[in-house]
């Protein structure tokens, strides 16, 4: 009796062990299926929202993004917006861009940015009093983003 134990034992062990690899090798795989299925998405704010607009420019193309306020439960107060630049296949942004950027495509600009690509520093300067100020600069390799805080102008307070 103790050595059929052992055996069915081992047997079993031999034979989860693939279903435990192949579990492991294919979590990427398991985790996508199962977003999928549930309609999961990545936060905006982690992912910076879905982009709304695109500008090109000589050698570069400027992606403006949906500005942020979705909370948990409603809307924040405040939110931003992330704007990121991105080179034409083959070339590198220039030194420094300067961008006006006009957020709900009114025709007004809302607030302009001066980038140095080189030392990743940027320079807001707001015309929205919705436009707060800059949050952070990142360097994504060949490509720079920007978030930049804004007010909810649903939620009706215009202060900072």
């Amino acid at each position: 009796m103790r050595k059929l134990k052992s055996f069915v034992g081992y047997t079993w062990a031999l034979t989860a062990l693939p279903l435990v690899l192949a579990t492991f090798i294919g979590l990427n795989t398991w985790a996508k299926s199962l977003a999928d299925i549930t309609g999961v998405k990545i936060s905006p704010w982690h992912s910076g929202g879905e982009v709304a607009r695109v500008i090109r420019h000589d050698g570069f193309k400027t992606a403006i993004n949906e500005p942020v306020f979705r909370g948990l439960i409603g809307e924040r107060k405040r939110g931003f917006v992330q704007v990121k630049w991105t080179p034409d296949e083959g070339r590198r942004l220039p030194a420094m861009v300067d961008d006006s950027i006009d957020l709900d495509a009114d025709g007004t600009t809302d607030f302009r940015v001066r980038l140095d690509t080189k030392t990743n520093e940027a320079q807001l300067d707001p015309y929205n009093p919705a436009v707060v100020g800059l949050i952070q600069v990142f360097d994504l390799g060949n490509e720079r983003a920007i978030r930049v805080r804004l007010l909810n102008p649903h939620r009706g307070d215009t202060r900072q």
